[in-house]
């Protein structure tokens, strides 16, 4: 399953590059065992800047490919910092 998410503002996604890998594992949470999902592959997050009249017309399932190609150009956050994992897509 891919991951996908529109930013707070839909004027972006955030997308992973490659299907999600998941396990299970049994945590023991709050003195409780708890069977978890724990993310089993290396993945990449690509972000693609739209519109917010292009995001709303976007009919997107969960699980979804989205035709994106990532970059080698990291994404930087509003101080200039590089966010790890996180390239920009076209």
């Amino acid at each position: 399953m891919y991951f996908y998410k529109f930013t707070q503002s839909r004027k972006g996604i955030v997308s992973t590059t490659a299907p999600l890998g998941q396990t299970t594992e049994i945590k023991i949470i709050g003195g409780v065992e708890t069977e978890v999902r724990v993310q089993s592959n290396d993945v990449s997050f690509g972000f693609t800047a739209v519109s917010a009249e292009t995001a709303a017309q976007m009919s997107i399932q969960v699980g979804d490919a989205l035709p994106l190609v990532l970059t080698d150009k990291a994404v930087k956050n509003k101080e200039g910092e590089v966010i790890p994992n996180m390239f920009w897509a076209h």
